[in-house]
């Protein structure tokens, strides 16, 4: 009878049940599941959640309504409002204690300034005392018995500083390119006159001349009936400008006369003219001497 079955409805085989996940188990294996919070297995819907009562809350305060407490405990909005109270309050508190924590960290840092201070010029004054007493007697004794001996020494300084002024303008005057230009540009604002002018220069400034009256006039304005001359008794580069309002001399021993006369008032006789030929070959050397290193 079974084969007659067998041939009626084919050949009968065990069937086994596949997994529909994808795991390391075994077919037909038990293993233990453990079942996790809902807030871990959603927490991107646990934060929409909070944004959305947040909203809530907004809108019904804007339009002045009241949210029933039972809804507000069920939808979380009472949570929700206490836990941003609690960080208001907790972000407060930080503030403060920093506040606090600063304030006494300067105040710390100037009471110790001060009392280093205070140390520290008492630790001194003792000595700084000892010391300008001594100082003070030398200067009497000094004041006292060697007066010649100080005004000696005042005029050498004078005259070390009326030497070094001196030698600071000759080298300016040696580095400044629009020495001539300046100067005469200076001369015509002092002379407060732009026509009938009557320009004295040394031997080497003549042949710039057209070119410093253009820039000169690019600065003052228009010059009418201006006429150049070589002087031959101005020494250096110089100028004397004549006009119908009179004449400056803007030569560079008239300068020089102009600060010695500064040192007679302390003492010191006048120096004799400085000869700018001098001046021009210790220039000229100079030069040589940077060109050849």
């Amino acid at each position: 009878m079974s084969n007659d079955k067998n041939n009626l409805f084919g050949d009968v085989q065990d069937y086994e049940f596949q997994s529909f996940s994808s795991t390391s188990l075994s077919n037909g294996d038990v293993s233990n599941f453990e079942f996790k919070e809902i807030s871990e297995l959603a927490p991107s819907r646990t934060q929409e959640h909070q944004k959305i009562i947040k909203i809530e809350r907004e809108h019904a305060e804007k339009n002045d309504f009241k949210i029933a407490p039972i809804v507000k405990e069920h939808r979380g909005i009472t949570k929700q409002v206490l836990k941003e109270r609690e960080l208001r309050i907790e972000q407060e508190v930080e503030r403060r204690v920093q506040e606090i924590r600063q304030e006494a960290y300067n105040d710390g840092f100037n009471e110790g300034v001060a009392n280093g201070r205070e140390e520290v010029f008492s630790q001194n004054r003792a000595a700084s005392e000892e010391k300008l007493q001594n100082l003070t007697n030398m200067i009497i004794e000094v004041l006292g018995t060697r007066p010649e001996l100080l005004i000696n020494q005042k005029k050498q300084v004078y005259s070390l500083v009326r030497v070094l002024t001196k030698w600071v303008i000759l080298r300016e005057l040696k580095d400044d390119g629009a020495y001539i230009e300046n100067l005469l540009e200076k001369l015509i604002v002092e002379m407060q006159t732009k026509s009938n002018l009557l320009i004295h220069v040394d031997e080497r400034s003549f042949e710039q001349m057209p070119e410093v009256l253009e820039i000169v006039q690019q600065k003052v304005g228009q010059l009418s009936n201006v006429r150049v001359e070589i002087d031959y008794d101005i020494e250096g580069p110089g100028i004397v400008l004549e006009c119908d309002k009179g004449i400056l001399n803007g030569t560079i021993n008239q300068q020089l006369k102009s600060l010695d006369r500064l040192f007679e008032s302390v003492g010191l006789d006048q120096e004799a003219p400085v000869d700018m030929n001098t001046v021009h070959e210790s220039n000229s050397s100079d030069e040589g001497s940077s060109d050849s290193e």
